[in-house]
């Protein structure tokens, strides 16, 4: 289920966004390929026909970086948007726990 707003944790904060600032924020940013893939940047979302990075997209969106991905993939997802993983090592193994 998408909802319009969302919120995510930053510097032990609460911060608010919202589709359209994340629609907004993706139109500005220049989509991930396959060359900007790294094991360091493990969760993405499909915004429009653009893949982006989860903590990129809200960075950009809100001016506030989010604490972590996952707290950035879970507002993202909330939004609506598809969020996808780019599994490598232990993430292969263990999964996202």
């Amino acid at each position: 289920m998408s909802t319009s707003t969302a919120q995510f944790n930053a510097d032990g904060r609460r911060h608010t966004i919202t589709r359209e600032q994340a629609e907004a924020a993706a139109s500005r940013l220049t989509p991930a390929h396959s060359s900007t893939f790294n094991q360091h940047r493990d969760w993405y979302a499909l915004v429009g026909s653009g893949v982006y990075y989860v903590k990129d997209l809200i960075a950009e969106a809100t001016g506030v970086e989010p604490s972590d991905a996952k707290t950035a993939r879970l507002a993202v997802a909330e939004l609506g948007f598809p969020v996808l993983c780019w599994a490598w090592g232990s993430f292969l193994r263990d999964g996202s726990r």
